[in-house]
């Protein structure tokens, strides 16, 4: 499916595409979030280790593509560790085989102020505590 299917075309079709990469990825689950910042995190089975105990994600956005991250401390959150950089809608293959290479890439990763990785940042789900 192309990137303009996903983009003009009903939300089962949506719903099809994050499903694919979803069963390509083996993933625990699907939460639709359908805000600003995300249509969809994808619950993996696998965690980055500087994040042990929080399984990894994989959050869409039909605009910019995946990022993969961990669920936040609190309900509703994501924290944002690193995009995949495949553009907004890629194979999903092409998203499991960089989610492999990313996790193996962070294994020895910890968040630095002033390192070659952005700092991870939190973004707020639709169920997020306020306040």
């Amino acid at each position: 499916m192309s990137i303009s299917q996903v983009r003009a075309t009903s939300s089962a079709n949506v719903g099809e595409y994050v499903g694919s990469v979803a069963a390509t990825v083996e993933a625990l689950s699907v939460d639709w979030w359908c805000t600003p910042a995300f249509d969809a995190v994808v619950t993996l089975s696998v965690e980055i280790p500087y994040y042990r105990g929080r399984k990894a994600v994989l959050a869409w956005n039909r605009t910019f593509g995946w990022s993969l991250g961990v669920h936040g401390l609190t309900p509703g959150n994501v924290l944002v560790v690193e995009g995949l950089g495949l553009g907004p809608a890629p194979d999903p293959a092409r998203c499991a085989d960089r989610v492999a290479e990313l996790i193996a890439e962070l294994a020895d990763w910890a968040p630095q102020r002033s390192g070659d990785r952005p700092s991870p940042r939190i973004v707020h789900g639709p169920h997020a505590p306020t306040g």
